[in-house]
């Protein structure tokens, strides 16, 4: 009897790879050896450590890792996600860039870092009319002197107030600031309707409360022709029969549909890594089996709706996923770039391949409104690529970047946004929101349930028409 090898340690960063890189674009510094990576985030002064990990945890952090020799890059993704991020070789630590290795509590300090990430990265100052600048100005004599964190957290909360973006943060560990005032939306009345106790869509108790009555409020006027009502995916997707010939397919957010605990109770990605990307494989290979079952349910139908409207966003790759799955050939659905330095990086294309599994191959129609958000909001702009389909509804809410996750010296995450989608004529939509094909009454706070049923009966009306 032959005696049992232990298993082999995951081999560490190629030692092509080893040394110091500067990200192009999204403010991150990577250092590689062979026992695995730091990973920092930095702006032109200031630097933290905000993520550090064996060479097995690299291998979960990231793939299709490689050296570009005709343009001195290494390239990489994120492990199992969409975006390829390039980083150029860094020879030295540059002194101007202070990496703070301890934990720093100066006001002045961290005023001074978060102004300057976001005047290096944010995309979005002449989009959303904002000088910023003379707004840091405006807010900088708050932090004069011997001012605490307390007072800093409350000037920063001034300054990213007029942006109006749900995608820019302060997170501390007793308090979260950010914009959502001014976010587009029935939020409170939303609130109300389902007894959210957030109005942040993409948290585990929203969708539980929302995918718990759905059928009891969203789906009343179908009572007597919804059939085969199925859901999956943690209540994140439901579907089954609308209406004689008529499919019908929710989706409440773009991730959490694995089997595993920390999907079923996720509020939000996680921001580690070595940690999202084994979240993302399994999130999407539990997506995928969804997906086939429901388009097996949903393929006698002559068309399709797809409910986007109430969706909290996540992983864009989820909406590629069920794009997918309505194509019959390759399509070019978007394309990203993100600041950098005075420009913006080289913008990448995002094909959509048909997928194997079971497909939909007649028309839809994808609902939206002003609370589709983040994810959700790229599934729309993806789906307004493809030919049989037809976007109802309102504007989404116009957050389509990314989040950039960056490390303040005193240890607290900023959000903010980077990346610029546009769609294959060039245009963006951020701000603004992706438009429907056909604008449909708009959401309102008065009745908002009502007004939710009526864009459904309109759109079974347009989809029995066909």
């Amino acid at each position: 009897m032959s005696a049992r090898r232990a298993p082999m340690a995951a081999p560490g960063p190629s030692a092509a790879w080893h040394g110091l890189w500067r990200s192009v674009g999204y403010n991150r510094i990577l250092r590689l050896d062979p026992d695995g990576y730091t990973l920092y985030t930095a702006s032109a002064s200031h630097a933290c450590v905000v993520e550090q990990g064996s060479a097995r945890e690299f291998r979960d952090a990231f793939d299709r890792v490689g050296l570009d020799h005709a343009r001195g890059r290494l390239t990489l993704h994120h492990a199992h996600d969409l975006t390829r991020y390039e980083f150029e070789r860094w020879p030295s630590w540059d002194a101007r860039c202070r990496l703070h290795e301890s934990r720093c509590d100066d006001a002045r300090t961290n005023f001074e870092a978060f102004r300057e990430v976001f005047a290096e990265n944010y995309a979005f100052f002449e989009r959303r009319r904002i000088d910023w600048k003379a707004l840091c100005a405006s807010v900088q004599p708050r932090i004069a002197g011997a001012a605490s964190l307390e007072t800093l957290l409350d000037a920063l909360e001034a300054l990213i107030a007029p942006l109006a973006d749900l995608h820019v943060y302060v997170a501390t560990p007793a308090r979260k600031v950010r914009c959502a005032s001014s976010a587009r939306g029935p939020r409170a009345a939303l609130q109300a309707l389902f007894g959210l106790p957030t109005p942040m869509l993409s948290a585990r108790s929203s969708v539980e409360a929302i995918a718990g009555r759905l059928r009891e409020t969203l789906l009343r006027d179908f009572a007597g022709t919804l059939g085969n009502f199925r859901q999956a995916g943690n209540g994140v997707l439901a579907w089954g029969t609308l209406c004689p010939d008529i499919g019908y397919l929710s989706l409440l957010r773009m991730f959490g549909f694995a089997s595993s605990e920390m999907a079923r109770r996720a509020d939000d990605l996680p921001h580690r890594l070595s940690e999202a990307g084994p979240f993302m494989g399994e999130d999407m290979t539990a997506l995928a089996r969804i997906l086939d079952d429901a388009l097996n349910d949903l393929s006698m139908h002559k068309a399709l709706i797809i409910d986007a409207r109430l969706n909290g966003g996540g992983f864009d790759r989820a909406g590629m996923l069920l794009c997918e799955r309505l194509i019959d050939e390759p399509r070019v659905a978007y394309t990203k770039k993100a600041r950098w330095r005075d420009g913006f990086t080289e913008p990448q294309a995002f094909t959509l391949t048909p997928a194997r599994g079971t497909r939909f191959s007649r028309p839809v129609f994808l609902l939206t409104s002003a609370l589709t958000v983040s994810a959700g909001e790229v599934f729309a702009l993806a789906m307004s690529a493809l030919p049989r389909v037809t976007l109802l509804g309102e504007p989404t809410q116009g957050i389509l970047s990314d989040n950039l996750f960056h490390r303040l010296p005193c240890g607290w995450e900023v959000s903010l946004s980077n990346e610029v989608y546009e769609c294959l004529l060039g245009h963006c939509y951020e701000a603004e929101g992706v438009p429907p094909a056909e604008r449909l009454p708009q959401l309102g706070s008065a009745d908002l349930l009502s007004d939710l049923r009526a864009g459904l009966r309109i759109a079974a009306d347009r989809a029995s028409a066909i």
